[in-house]
């Protein structure tokens, strides 16, 4: 009831929850993006498109430059008081969207909340609890459960955004109203679920002149089709990833024009290894020899971005193109997965079952290239299209057998991905590695101080998960987004495909 009772009045306002701007509205930002976001809490979901909105309300401690350096943002600095404490101090000058001053109090609590309410934030799965403290209002300690170099880059990322204490409390948890509270330079003001969100500048923003434009409007469309005809409609500033096979026509378009981003994500193949009969390693290496990866990337997304030639992205600190050949460099070889499924017991053929977003075309697209390449190798294997909310939840539970999804190696170090596939972290379910020997080496290159031992760490964790065909990586992500020629200020943040609309202005 108190959730259908907070759509309903995020829904309203003068000119009711479906009405737009004006497409020339030279103080309102009209963004087309994919994925509706249910709740405004921050590290409430590790999707990016989640959490590129969440990012307008809520900021970070620390943020990462475009040399993927470590800045401070929130925060003014650190320092270690030991290996498992990590003490921050704060700027004095920041407030939240309702007037309130921003503390020490609200960063422990946003951390240990996330905690005990088990939110899906694997960042907050290196940090103890009870070792968190606020020393005085603009100072507090974030203690670890064992030492993380790396602990500052976690920090970085929006699922870390702060929230208010006394906002959550005055509105009893109420993240679709009147709990969502945030430093950042926009403030929600209304919400139709599956439609549109508003938001105006937070007039208590600590950033002098920001954000460029005072009102952001975000539509949501979530067939990447259709935002590719909404980009050549130029009904919107900004339409996020339309379809990448449009991108030339979205180009040609008079007014528009696309902007693209490297990112540090990989789109995997996930073999879920503790559900059968992905749970045997000859099936799971058997569906890795009879995949064809390079043409099926080709078909999905033509000349952008990349197939796969390591784990993590080249840029990555951990790459190793040299053990991605000994793993997967054998390509596409029939006979060699036919030999593997018989050792498996399997010499009849079997029957599998892929999981994948029925809005992403690309990722349909490469599941059902996947399913005519098998077949020949004795794999009759059904696609199971599924919505992105269900779908999460769906493999949260372990429930599937394989699904093409991402990692995002967010610290631009190979344990932004490790990390998130840890004990206590929900994405560790997709591909179920319960492996003790993988956890502890993790752990041993989170302790390593110097950078390039640590990088020989990483390729040790990222051997682990060859070895054993947890994951198949697929394409080495690029991003693109249809801007108009109007609009000054957007760049692809480097790290984890974040648009910083508060630079954004229309000329």
């Amino acid at each position: 009831m108190l959730m259908l009772l907070s759509l309903a009045a995020c829904g309203g306002g003068d000119d009711g929850g479906n009405s737009t701007a004006d497409a020339d509205d030279p103080n309102t930002l009209k963004v087309v993006q994919p994925d509706d976001p249910g709740v405004f809490q921050p590290g409430n979901n590790d999707d990016q498109d989640f959490n590129r909105l969440m990012r307008q309300m809520y900021e970070t401690l620390f943020y990462m430059d475009e040399n993927g350096e470590v800045q401070p943002w929130l925060a003014t600095g650190y320092e270690w008081e030991d290996d498992t404490h990590f003490k921050v101090t704060l700027r004095d000058d920041v407030k939240f969207s309702d007037g309130s001053d921003f503390t020490a109090e609200d960063v422990i609590w946003t951390i240990t909340y996330a905690i005990e309410s088990a939110l899906p934030n694997s960042h907050y799965n290196l940090v103890d609890a009870a070792e968190c403290s606020v020393v005085d209002d603009y100072t507090c300690i974030i203690g670890l459960k064992q030492p993380c170099m790396t602990f500052a880059a976690h920090l970085c990322l929006p699922e870390c955004g702060i929230a208010s204490k006394a906002a959550f409390e005055a509105g009893n948890g109420d993240y679709l109203g009147a709990s969502a509270i945030g430093t950042g330079p926009y403030k929600l003001d209304s919400y139709t679920q599956g439609d549109i969100i508003k938001m105006s500048a937070n007039e208590y923003y600590w950033r002098e002149g920001e954000p460029k434009t005072p009102n952001l409007e975000i539509r949501i469309v979530s067939a990447d089709t259709t935002r590719a005809t909404e980009a050549r409609a130029l009904s919107s500033d900004i339409v996020i990833s339309p379809n990448t096979r449009e991108f030339e026509s979205i180009d040609a378009t008079d007014g528009i024009h696309m902007e693209y981003g490297v990112t540090a994500n990989t789109v995997y193949l996930l073999l879920n290894t503790a559900k059968a009969p992905m749970d045997n390693v000859k099936v799971r290496e058997a569906f890795a020899r009879a995949i064809n990866v390079e043409a099926t990337v080709q078909l999905a997304y033509g000349d952008f971005g990349s197939p796969a030639s390591g784990i993590v992205c080249p840029a990555i600190l951990g790459y190793d193109a040299e053990a991605y050949q000994t793993y997967y460099g054998a390509g596409h070889d029939v006979e060699g997965a036919k030999a593997l499924l018989a050792e498996g017991g399997y010499p009849d053929g079997i029957d599998l079952e892929i999981t994948v977003d029925n809005a992403d075309s690309q990722r349909c697209d490469m599941a059902e290239a996947m399913q005519a390449q098998v077949l020949e190798a004795g794999i009759n294997l059904s696609v199971n299209k599924m919505e992105s909310a269900p779908m999460r939840e769906y493999l949260a539970q372990g429930s599937h057998q394989m699904c093409i999804y991402g990692f995002t190696a967010l610290t631009m170090e190979a344990d932004g991905m490790l990390s998130q596939i840890q004990p206590g972290s929900s994405a560790l379910a997709r591909i179920g590695y319960d492996n003790q020997a993988f956890f502890d080496k993790y752990n041993e290159g989170a302790a390593t101080e110097d950078r390039e031992a640590r990088g020989e760490i990483w390729k040790e964790c990222l051997n682990m998960l060859m070895e054993d065909y947890t994951m198949i990586p697929l394409w080495h992500k690029s991003i693109g987004a249809a801007v108009k020629d109007n609009l000054e200020g957007f760049f692809w943040a480097k790290d984890y495909e974040e648009i910083y609309f508060q630079y954004i202005e229309k000329t």
